[in-house]
């Protein structure tokens, strides 16, 4: 509802009607009223957090803090899960931190299960405030290595209900965010096989904690490249500056993928991804993306079913999303054998989300890793060739990147090109008024890339032995004679031959042509 509500106007008046329903209910002196309040302002803080912030006013904090010193088990448990959802913004944790930290202690040491739980996630949330910045620590030195002890024993222990066990891995999500944390998770195998059993179970409850944890563990959410200049100046005006922890370098990071990816992360994952949430399918696909950069561990992911499950998460879902999702995607297009990566008709539904990454918005190994991808399906049925030519878009964008500076993003879209061309729908378009054919045969002449040579020198043998059309068209480069000369003279017996090939189609093609050939050298 609140995020109807396109303008201020009508915001401020559902935050007044809001409001006035919290003054009603705290003004009742009953303790129902209050319970209800309690209740209705943690649903608000945790699915809008703006409106739910608007009604943490003066005295309702404090209000929540006496609940959880109540003996009464419902009042323990609303108070402890409203502390837990207002502990989101930096001035509200302060203020927790300063007064609440004794009631948490307090309600950890009770006997039920249920409220020692939710205390707990209510000090790991505390005491993760200060993120994955080394120099911040509201708490002592390894107060957070022992919160997290205290989320695994909730975590292993399968006789804990489902519920309580959800509540540890939320816990562990706030408490990742310390390098030190990870580390130690990662090597307690117990705790990390836990973890993802939760995560099997695809329920909605669960997802949060577990899909945060695996991407603080993975290290792969966004960080902010800070400039150098304002960090001299940061250090002038003696602002804070985020250290980062050593444990958190790429080393460490590759080796807690590979130890996850082992245990069977993306079985996990893929349960999991039946969300509809578009953040939680994000998450999803920054850790499939992170597993994806090795390339050893891409078999693995095929095999647990996680390129079936990236097609529809790179389809749907935020921009940042869909872009890991392709990502992952072309990751395993490339170095696995499409045929068993994208089996059936998946290997044609996997051409639209690979291409979205062909956008010149996107970073240069984004668009290099696409190319790649796509050479590899053009290289494997008809089909697939078909499905790349009849997307504009895609075959324009390949095609535009044939142009490009950069010699690997060059050589992949040419290499991607070439495969295009055993098709007749390739043969048609080079047939057409355009300059396929002439761009074809100046970069036969390229004596920058060797493997430019072989890749285009490759498509003009193909494109001449399906048409004489494209024989004749071979003329209208000017350096035609040079560029063929230039194939017949390297030292590559593979470009050698393909220059031969050519040769022979064009003399074999009709008398003119054959003519205008054998006049020259």
């Amino acid at each position: 509802l609140y995020e109807q509500m396109y303008d201020d106007r009508r915001r401020e008046a559902l935050i007044a009607e809001v409001g006035k329903f919290t003054q009603e209910k705290l003004m009742d002196p009953g303790m129902e009223s209050k319970v209800r309040i309690v209740v209705a302002i943690t649903t608000l803080l945790t699915n809008a957090p703006e409106l739910g912030n608007s009604q943490l006013k003066e005295g309702l904090l404090e209000m929540m803090l006496v609940m959880a010193r109540s003996d009464e088990y419902i009042q323990q448990l609303v108070a402890s899960e409203a502390i837990i959802a207002a502990a989101s913004k930096k001035k509200d944790v302060t203020a927790i931190v300063n007064q609440g930290l004794d009631i948490l202690k307090t309600l950890y040491k009770s006997t039920n299960d249920h409220i020692k739980v939710r205390a707990l996630v209510g000090l790991c949330k505390l005491g993760a405030s200060g993120g994955s910045d080394a120099a911040l620590r509201p708490f002592a030195d390894g107060s957070s290595t022992k919160l997290a002890e205290a989320c695994r024993r909730f975590l292993v222990n399968p006789e804990k209900d489902s519920d309580l066990r959800r509540w540890a891995a939320e816990g562990l999500s706030f408490l990742t965010l310390d390098a030190e944390v990870k580390e130690k998770l990662v090597e307690d195998e117990a705790a990390m096989r836990a973890l993802i059993e939760v995560g099997k179970t695809g329920a909605q409850n669960v997802m949060y904690g577990v899909l945060a944890t695996l991407v603080n563990i993975t290290n792969s959410y966004d960080k902010q490249e800070i400039n150098p200049e304002m960090l001299e100046l940061a250090k002038f005006a003696k602002h804070h500056i985020p250290e980062e922890h050593e444990l958190d370098d790429e080393d460490f990071a590759d080796k807690r993928i590979w130890s996850i990816a082992k245990m069977g992360v993306t079985s996990a994952l893929v349960s999991l991804s039946k969300t509809e949430s578009h953040n939680m399918r994000e998450l999803i696909a920054r850790v499939l993306n992170a597993v994806c950069k090795h390339a050893e561990l891409r078999g693995l992911v095929v095999q647990q079913g996680g390129s079936k499950a990236l097609i529809p998460l790179a389809l749907e879902g935020t921009d940042k999303g869909t872009r890991c999702a392709a990502s992952a995607l072309a990751r395993i297009g490339i170095t696995q054998d499409p045929a068993i990566a994208f089996p059936g008709q998946r290997s044609c539904d996997v051409i639209r989300p690979i291409s979205l990454l062909l956008d010149p918005e996107c970073e240069g190994l984004e668009n290099f890793e696409s190319l790649m991808a796509l050479g590899n399906l053009g290289s494997l049925n008809e089909s697939t060739r078909k499905r790349i030519l009849k997307d504009g878009n895609c075959i324009q964008a390949i095609e535009n990147f044939m142009f490009e500076d950069h010699e690997l993003i060059r050589r992949a879209a040419v290499q991607c090109w070439t495969n295009l061309c055993v098709s007749d729908v390739q043969v048609k378009r080079c047939e057409g008024e355009n300059d396929k054919v002439k761009y074809c045969v100046l970069l036969c002449g390229d004596d920058v890339d060797h493997n430019v040579v072989k890749a285009a020198s490759g498509a003009l043998a193909m494109l001449t032995s399906a048409s004489n059309k494209c024989c004749k068209k071979v003329f209208e480069s000017k350096q035609w004679n040079d560029c063929l000369l230039n194939l017949l003279a390297s030292t590559d017996v593979e470009i050698c031959f393909r220059g031969c090939v050519i040769v022979q189609n064009m003399v074999a093609s009709c008398k003119d042509t054959a003519e205008k050939v054998l006049e020259t050298q």
